[in-house]
């Protein structure tokens, strides 16, 4: 008889079992994407100061680039 009660228990239980594997889904997309955003950042960070050391030395369309990675990064920070 307790088997029957459990079982049904159970049943009525799974809705909220699949809303909450969809949640822990979605969840999980969304950290990996955060993550790939700030591997992105970082190393665009590292682009970024490595031009800005080499610019006294050459000053050959640097500041394209560094006016460029800094727009990126600035668009990316901000959509958070």
């Amino acid at each position: 008889m307790e088997n029957i009660e459990i079982g049904t228990w159970l049943l009525q239980q799974s809705p909220v079992i699949v809303v909450m594997g969809v949640v822990i889904w979605w969840l999980s997309k969304r950290l990996v994407k955060a993550e790939e955003e700030k591997d992105t950042l970082s190393k665009d960070v590292v682009k970024l100061t490595t031009i800005w050391e080499n610019k006294y030395e050459d000053n050959n369309g640097k500041e394209d680039q560094i006016i460029q990675l800094l727009t990126e990064i600035k668009t990316i920070v901000s959509n958070r």
